[in-house]
């Protein structure tokens, strides 16, 4: 199937030219319909005449200023309606006015309210902002929940968490969102301009046309409009593409990220020395999902440095499990603590068993993502990648990484992110014996002081990694 492209093809520019020649001279009246000669004519009069600048610049100026606050008041609209329902009930009935009301009411309106000069800003604010509200709010709550559920897990800071998850999902409504308004920004601006004729604006020099049957000027005139919506709608999606990479943390775009100026020999577990001895209780847990039983009285428990692999089929409650331990998930009954009801909350960190990475990102990135910059786990990074076998893909995207080294940039970024609990679910899917033999060795000796359960179907793994089973039953 064939890509739908919005290219315009120079042929069909001539079949049109053509045949608007044609009827002007069917037609053979200048004041009806000039021909597209005579219009190329009045406009190559006006292009050295520096009033016609003057006016094009008048435009430009107010409707860029119109389209940027539509486009500022529409985001962050749109981000406080997500945030809180009663903000969205609130501007519901403003968006749905500013979609309806003709472009005419609003500037007949305006004009009591502001002097004719500034009209046209007022007018494309209010198309604009319905616009990028709405799109803004489809691409807030287009973004992923898995990947949301990473962020409070690793506890990421809001701009990581914006930068890196949130805004790749985002970006293309935005981008759809900004090249839409700015077009009809200017219809509108220039429409509201020919009603409130501002002196020395685009709308003044069609109205005038108008007035003396200027046929010609005033396609000459609307002509130039045309070519100024073209040029700046160009210009922003330049300055789009560009900005892209750099506020998704695309692969090569997030310098603090990708530096490997600097790397820990040691390997470091993130597990606090106070906590060594530390022992996970989880006491009859039950859990049901639309009444069906998946958890029943689940209790046992783990001490540091004696790995547990949870043993079950498909189906039977293992991620359930390890999510209610995450708390990522409530259990319906029994409870998960350390020690004796401690007054400190565990750390927890989390392989999940579909990867959950920032695709556009570097694996590099993914693994320092819920890490503080210089820290040891930070510097020691590179270097855990490298022994994971990833070195040359150290700032390579995530996405373009194959399944089996996508497994194990996520089992890195759970290995480095501190903790007192790993909780690892199919930590060895998608690679071979060879590196499974190589990730439970780096998990072996680095997680010798930290509490670790593992859900696997596999009892090979569990042997890799010195596990004792604990077999889920139903």
């Amino acid at each position: 199937m064939r890509r739908a492209s919005s290219h315009i093809a120079p042929w069909a520019i001539a079949v049109w030219l053509a045949l608007w020649h044609v009827a002007a001279m069917a037609l053979a009246s200048p004041i009806l319909l000039p021909s597209p000669i005579a219009t190329a004519l009045r406009l190559v009069e006006l292009l050295p005449d520096p009033a016609f600048w003057a006016r094009i610049a008048f435009s430009l100026a107010r409707i860029v200023g119109g389209f940027a606050l539509g486009a500022v008041f529409g985001a962050l609209g749109a981000l406080a309606s997500v945030r809180w329902r009663a903000i969205e009930e609130l501007l519901a009935p403003v968006m749905a006015l500013t979609k309806s009301v003709p472009v005419a009411s609003i500037t007949v309106l305006a004009l009591i309210w502001l002097r004719a000069s500034n009209l046209a800003v007022l007018v494309v604010l209010l198309v604009v902002l319905p616009l990028v509200y709405e799109n803004t709010m489809q691409g807030l709550r287009a973004t992923s929940r898995s990947l949301d559920e990473v962020a409070s897990l690793f506890h990421l800071q809001s701009f990581r968490h914006l930068r890196f998850f949130v805004m790749p999902r985002l970006f293309p409504y935005l981008r759809a969102a900004l090249v839409t308004a700015l077009g009809m920004g200017w219809k509108a601006g220039v429409a509201a301009e020919v009603i409130g004729i501002p002196a020395g604006s685009l709308g003044e020099a069609l109205y005038d046309a108008k007035i003396y049957f200027d046929t010609a000027g005033l396609f000459a005139v609307t002509l130039a409009t045309v070519g100024a919506s073209a040029v700046t709608t160009w210009l922003m999606q330049i300055a789009l593409a560009a900005l892209e990479p750099i506020v998704c943390g695309a692969a090569g775009h997030a310098k603090l990220f990708e530096s490997c100026e600097s790397q820990a020999g040691a390997s470091a577990t993130g597990t606090s020395p106070e906590n060594d001895s530390a022992e996970l209780h989880l006491e009859d847990i039950s859990k049901s999902f639309e009444g069906k039983r998946v958890l029943v009285g689940v209790s046992f428990s783990i001490n540091t440095g004696a790995p547990v692999c949870l043993m079950a089929p498909s189906g039977s409650g293992k991620t359930t499990l390890l999510r209610i331990v995450a708390g990522l998930e409530t259990a319906d009954t029994g409870r998960a603590f350390m020690g004796d009801e401690p007054k400190w909350l565990p750390r927890i960190s989390m392989a999940f068993q579909d990867d959950r990475l920032a695709d556009q990102a570097s694996a590099l990135a993914n693994t320092r993502l819920p890490l503080a910059p210089e820290s040891m786990a930070w510097n020691e990074a590179p270097a855990l990648l490298e022994q994971l076998g990833l070195g040359e893909r150290l700032h390579s995207p995530a996405g373009t990484c194959s399944g089996g080294e996508r497994r194990r940039i996520a089992l890195a970024r759970a290995l480095l992110t501190p903790h007192d609990i790993l909780l690892l679910d199919e930590p060895f899917t998608g690679l071979d014996g060879t590196a499974r033999d190589t990730c439970a060795r780096i998990i072996r000796e680095r997680e010798h002081a930290s509490i670790v359960l593992v859900a696997t179907h596999d009892r090979e793994d569990a042997e890799r990694l010195g596990a004792r089973i604990y077999h889920i039953t139903q």
